[in-house]
């Protein structure tokens, strides 16, 4: 085997203990990178699901508000009051007004 260093009686320092904690520490180095590299993606991952819900959040409370001002402008007095006047409807005195019971259901008796 080649010896880069002598010594005055002829043997050379094995260099093998060195050169292995070298592969060592270059191994260590390595998957601390690679930790880091697969840490720095998942945040990313996580950091882009976090903005497609929070768009996906946004666009459903604006929903939710057009809904609630269609609600609001269906269910106002005066359209009810007005319709039911096209339609033929008259308003009836309150002595003439009878609550009807719902009829039992026979499967909910069971």
């Amino acid at each position: 085997m080649y010896r880069i260093f002598r010594r005055p009686d002829g043997e050379a320092p094995s260099v093998r203990l060195v050169i292995v904690a070298m592969v060592l520490v270059a191994l260590m180095i390595t998957a601390v990178g690679v930790v880091r590299v697969t840490r720095q993606h998942e945040v990313l991952r996580l950091g882009l699901a976090l903005s497609k819900k929070s768009e996906e959040v946004r666009k459903l409370r604006e929903t939710r508000r057009q809904l609630e001002l269609e609600l609001a402008t269906l269910t106002a007095p005066d359209r009810i009051r007005r319709l039911a006047g096209a339609l033929g409807m008259t308003t009836v005195a309150p002595d003439k007004i009878r609550v009807i019971a719902p009829k039992p259901n026979k499967v909910a008796q069971r």
